[in-house]
């Protein structure tokens, strides 16, 4: 097993690939990389020719959309994780979506992406991901000709589905005369034989409490 090539490494010596169909995209994705202080940043509209670019020189960082033409960055970096691609099957990858619901970041992951970034983003979310991914230490393994980050299935299991939020039945109202048998059940329950005034809420008269001269209401002691 082997770990991605950025690795412990600065952020301002790294080689960032981005990929996307999307122009104004690509544009945003370098501002922001410029702004953090990456080294130097390269994109790519077409994936295709993404791929044969890297093969010819790996970069340091993919970071690739999840949807695209002719086909989308899991299938990108599906391409990038094949045993014979060389030194760009070692090249940590993050894949970009607006839409990053629990079947897509698992297609990403087992594709062999290190992790999912959502859009709308910004740079300084952008730049403590980049941190966590260059101190990522997991290592690659070789699954069926195919490089993954090892774990995977582990790391998948967690993501449990949150529960559906249950609303609690409402209470049933108290018949009339109820009243009265509440608060007695409540004085019993406490033992301190205490008892409301009359016209008041939450002022107890007539209890002896630690600390303070027996007699002495709440109110008055206020």
């Amino acid at each position: 097993m082997l770990h991605h090539r950025a690795l412990g490494r600065d952020l301002d010596q790294l080689l960032v690939s981005v990929i996307d169909n999307r122009r104004p995209m690509l544009a945003m994705m370098r501002a922001m990389l410029a702004a953090i202080g990456a080294g130097r940043i390269e994109t790519h509209e077409n994936p295709q020719e993404a791929l044969l670019a890297m093969r010819r020189s790996a970069p340091d960082v993919v970071i690739a959309a999840a949807s695209m033409q002719p086909f989308g960055g899991a299938d990108l970096v599906r391409s990038m994780r094949n045993k014979d691609a060389g030194p760009l099957c070692f090249v940590p990858a993050m894949i970009m979506s607006a839409h990053a619901k629990a079947g897509l970041v698992a297609e990403a992951l087992r594709a062999g992406a290190h992790q999912v970034l959502v859009l709308p983003t910004s740079a300084s979310t952008l730049y403590r991901r980049l941190d966590w991914l260059v101190n990522d230490d997991r290592q690659f393994e070789l699954i069926d000709g195919h490089y993954v980050v090892a774990g995977l299935e582990e790391r998948l299991a967690l993501s449990v589905p949150r529960p559906a939020y249950q609303p609690m039945p409402a209470k049933a109202p108290l018949a009339v005369g109820d009243t009265e048998t509440l608060a007695g059940a409540e004085a019993t329950r406490s033992g301190c034989g205490r008892r409301r005034t009359s016209g008041s809420l939450g002022r107890w008269t007539g209890a002896r409490t630690k600390g303070h001269s027996p007699g002495l209401t709440l109110s008055q002691r206020r």
